[in-house]
């Protein structure tokens, strides 16, 4: 196998009104190989013309018939494979790129019609013909059927190698560090989640650690807007009920959102009514700044500032 170098197509040096968009065409069987990422990468990588390795199909047992009765009782037969050898001249340019595979899963069922195509510098396209078998490409292992057990060997301390860097890659990270210890040296809240999200970065750690910043934000977020003596108390049954107490809160801050107001409410507010008369008296933000929030109507902000001049009043006479 060897890297082809590209076709020198007739107008290749300019598009014209002849070869842009024509199409050229072969019915030719091609094999797909999903191959693991550091073979891809040291192929993608080789100049052209370079000999990318070897493709070596092994013949095996199982015949019948007479052939059969003059094998060796209790031999068990060897199984067919094919296999892919890299050529030593990448093999030495990578110490830990493993140089024997095996195709496994080779099937002829495939998603559909594939062709893979080529497009020119013409505007021409060449379809090289059609998926007829697909296959994996994996790490020959010293279970397989080779016939150089030293090989084998060697390929298998490479790929331990190559598992051992990967793995110093992704969990050596300069930015993480070690905290003090100390009462005063770790700040506690939402600042904490913070500082972990930014020396977690991206990944499954820092995901889970800014959503926990965001949910302690919004908890400090709703100790500040609590309505006095509505955060404790029954829970709010009825839509009137719901509506007297969603004016109140938009009487204190113009933008809410569902999360923010059930918080705030101690959880009092149902979600289900809390949409209901949302859609009735607030417009929803689907984008911007107050994407997924809610903005009370023009024509109700007046009732909001009533609403909490009537909270006001009754708490002066209590």
């Amino acid at each position: 196998m060897a890297s082809a170098p590209p076709k020198t197509q007739p107008g290749a040096s300019g598009v014209s009104g002849s070869t842009y968009g024509a199409v050229r065409a072969s019915k030719a069987d091609m094999w797909m190989l999903k191959l693991p990422k550091a073979l891809a990468t040291a192929w993608e990588e080789a100049p052209e013309g370079t000999v990318l390795g070897t493709l070596t199909f092994t013949k095996g047992g199982g015949t019948t018939g007479p052939q059969a009765k003059r094998q060796k009782t209790g031999a068990a037969p060897a199984s067919s494979k094919i296999s892919i050898s890299v050529d030593p001249t990448l093999a030495e340019a990578q110490a830990d790129l493993p140089v024997e595979y095996t195709l496994e899963a080779m099937t002829k069922k495939t998603p559909g019609i594939l062709h893979p195509f080529t497009r020119n510098a013409d505007g021409s396209v060449e379809i090289h013909g059609i998926i007829s078998r697909t296959a994996s490409a994996q790490v020959a292992s010293g279970n397989s059927n080779a016939t150089n057990n030293g090989a084998i060997d060697a390929n298998t301390a490479r790929y331990r190698t190559l598992l051992k860097n990967r793995l110093l890659e992704t969990t050596v990270n300069s930015k993480r560090f070690v905290q003090p210890g100390g009462i005063d040296a770790a700040p506690a809240g939402p600042s904490k989640a913070a500082t972990a999200a930014a020396s977690l970065g991206k990944g499954f750690g820092g995901s889970v650690a800014r959503f926990g910043k965001n949910m302690l934000d919004a908890q400090q977020r709703s100790k500040t807007m609590v309505i006095e003596g509505s955060f404790t108390g029954p829970p709010i049954i009825g839509m009137d009920a719901v509506r007297s107490t969603l004016f109140q809160y938009f009487s204190k801050r113009q933008i809410w959102s569902v999360k923010e107001l059930r918080l705030a409410s101690g959880g009092r507010l149902p979600e289900k009514e809390t949409r209901e008369v949302l859609r009735d008296i607030a417009d929803y933000h689907r984008i911007g700044g107050h994407k997924n929030c809610w903005e009370l109507k023009t024509e109700y902000r007046s009732a909001a500032a009533s609403s909490a001049e009537d909270k006001t009043a009754a708490s002066a006479d209590d």
